[in-house]
């Protein structure tokens, strides 16, 4: 789904957050709550957008269980005071209109006894000025706090962030246990108790991210495992942000409801860089799984550029691989190679004109995969376990390629 030209991308765990809220509060107040709090949560996050755009960035976004992101991807390096521009739009654009709904329904804003009188008031004012307020408490992960950093950043050039990081937790903490000590705002704990939850995951990941490769690996599976269990049993995983599932996920979500040309978009702004997160490919899918999603891309796919994702380029290249289509494959391939000199794309491209009969210039190919990028172990597990590779195995040259990589073969 695209809206004012952003993908937008409402996962389950939303749907799931919206069904609580009308559980939580029952009829009519539930439905009132849940709808107001999906309206002024994506005009948020397209506050964001927008003024990510405005800097010359592409942006997309997320809707997710507990809260709503706008990603965005600068093209040139941004100042504090756009980095700040963006934090605000989306607090700000959320309070305003929140305002503006309720002067419309002739609902004072500041008057309890008015504000309060009809459920349809009190969500509005809930979702819209309210959310909107506390997102500018100046702790992480809330806008305040991106808006903090950007404050302290000024001072300390280079660690706002950083700091704003330590001091949310404590912060929120401290906040948590006098709303729960004080009878008036003990109704408040619940929200600080889910700042908190949000903080340690961000603590969590940037302690991670310090750790090494062994939990970046840990990560990697963690994706692997909620992509491959989703093609398997049809239920995608929770994921933590930015990790999300693919965009072969969502495209084959899209054809499941119809929705041929949404499919076709989402595979194509991946390809872009206009879908941000970080995702596994579909490896556990089905080649009928994926037949539908190729046919409506086939005669679409762009011409490679500079611009273009490499790995999003080479999850083409091996679904058209895995869906038989082996020369549109060997042929888009060569010419995101072309672009990209990716020994990884090089690889893709081996197997599509070893598909096609075409040994000697199979060979080629991983001869050049082997002089570029492409990492040794992933060049060796494709030359002894791809299916195309059968017959090249038994030439010398390709012997001796795998003895060389490591193998005993």
């Amino acid at each position: 789904m695209r809206i004012l030209g952003f993908p937008v991308q409402i996962r389950p765990g939303f749907v799931l957050f919206m069904l609580l809220i009308v559980v939580v509060n029952g009829q009519p107040m539930g439905f009132w709550l849940a709808g107001s709090v999906t309206v002024f949560t994506l005009a948020h996050e397209l506050g964001h957008a927008v003024a990510a755009r405005r800097t010359g960035a592409t942006a997309s976004i997320s809707l997710d269980f507990l809260a709503g992101y706008a990603s965005y991807a600068p093209s040139r390096p941004l100042t504090r005071g756009e980095r700040a521009t963006i934090a605000i739009a989306g607090p700000a654009v959320q309070i305003v209109l929140g305002i503006v709904v309720l002067l419309a329904m002739g609902v004072d804003p500041l008057s309890h006894s008015d504000y309060a009188s009809d459920y349809s008031s009190f969500a509005i004012w809930w979702a819209g000025p309210m959310i909107g307020l506390f997102n500018l408490i100046p702790v992480l992960p809330l806008d305040g706090g991106s808006l903090a950093g950007e404050i302290i950043d000024v001072f300390k050039p280079g660690r706002g962030r950083a700091i704003m990081t330590r001091i949310s937790p404590p912060a929120t903490a401290v906040a948590f246990v006098t709303m729960v000590l004080v009878p008036d705002l003990r109704p408040l704990a619940a929200f600080a108790a889910i700042l908190l939850v949000l903080q340690m995951q961000i603590v969590s990941a940037r302690s991670e991210s310090s750790r090494g490769p062994e939990l970046l690996e840990r990560r990697r599976r963690m994706m692997a495992d909620a992509e491959d269990a989703a093609w398997r049993t049809g239920r995608p995983g929770l994921l933590v942000p930015p990790h999300v599932m693919s965009p072969w996920w969502e495209a084959r979500s899209n054809m499941d409801g119809g929705r041929i040309d949404e499919a076709r978009q989402v595979i194509l702004d991946d390809l872009d860089g206009r879908r941000g997160g970080a995702w596994w490919p579909p490896h556990a899918a089905r080649p009928d799984q994926l037949n539908d999603i190729v046919s409506a891309l086939i005669d679409t796919l762009p011409e490679p550029n500079a611009d273009h994702r490499t790995q999003s380029a080479i999850v083409i290249i091996d679904v058209l691989l895995r869906t038989g289509h082996h020369q549109t494959a060997a042929d888009y391939g060569a010419r995101v190679f072309a672009l990209s000199r990716s020994g990884h794309v090089a690889i893709q491209v081996a197997r599509g004109t070893a598909a096609l009969g075409d040994d000697e210039r199979a060979a080629q190919w991983l001869t050049v995969a082997a002089r570029s990028d492409a990492e040794p172990t992933t060049l060796l597990e494709a030359l002894l376990h791809a299916p195309e590779f059968d017959r090249l195995r038994l030439r010398p040259e390709i012997a001796e390629l795998i003895r060389s990589l490591g193998s005993p073969r």
